[in-house]
């Protein structure tokens, strides 16, 4: 059997982001990857047994690495406010940086792709420092009580919004931006 090429599949991911992009999830078939990528379409289905198959593949990918970038100079043992910080400067430059990527994850969480179980069972692992940030936060009274997940959706909603705002002039995020959008959210949560 022969090894999948690693580059592959890094490109048929840029090249499904892109066409997200373009056309949607819906608008989105596995011929227009294989032509967006270069390849024949019987290449395309060596590494993916079909469009489902990929687009999952992708998610876990997406989560994998937004989960990576969101985390670096996060320590648990840092104050909960400026450990909210580290997380919403780093989501903040790594949605406007990759922000092909975020309008995948609306459209995908949106979609009829997305299977509650299998995204928590990607999302929890990747998602527990902000998790236990969370709880520690709300222990301390620092925080709101949320027993829905509301400030999630507030930090990842606020984040996702500013992104389609400013991803056209990332200039546009400065210290003073990120310093008065963080003052935003945080006062949203505090408790």
């Amino acid at each position: 059997m022969r090894l999948k090429d690693e580059q592959k599949i890094d490109l048929f991911f840029a090249s499904t982001l892109t066409l997200v992009g373009q056309v949607g999830l819906v608008g989105l078939t596995m011929p227009l990857i294989a032509k967006q990528s270069g390849v024949a379409i019987g290449t395309l289905y060596i590494y993916f047994k079909n469009k489902d198959d990929l687009i999952h593949a992708l998610y876990k990918e997406v989560k994998k690495r937004f989960g990576a970038t969101i985390f670096i100079g996060f320590s648990p043992e840092l104050p909960v406010e400026e450990g909210f910080r580290v997380i919403w400067e780093n989501s903040l430059r790594y949605t406007v940086s990759n922000f092909p990527e975020q309008l995948f994850l609306q459209q995908f969480i949106a979609s009829p792709y997305k299977r509650e179980d299998q995204a928590m069972a990607v999302a929890r692992p990747v998602m527990a420092p902000l998790a236990q940030l969370l709880e520690r936060g709300q222990r301390q009274g620092l925080l709101k009580p949320d027993t829905e997940c509301l400030i999630p959706s507030l930090l990842f909603g606020f984040v996702q919004q500013i992104a389609a705002h400013i991803h056209h002039t990332p200039a546009r995020l400065t210290k003073t931006f990120m310093d008065t959008s963080f003052r935003f959210l945080w006062d949203a949560i505090r408790g």
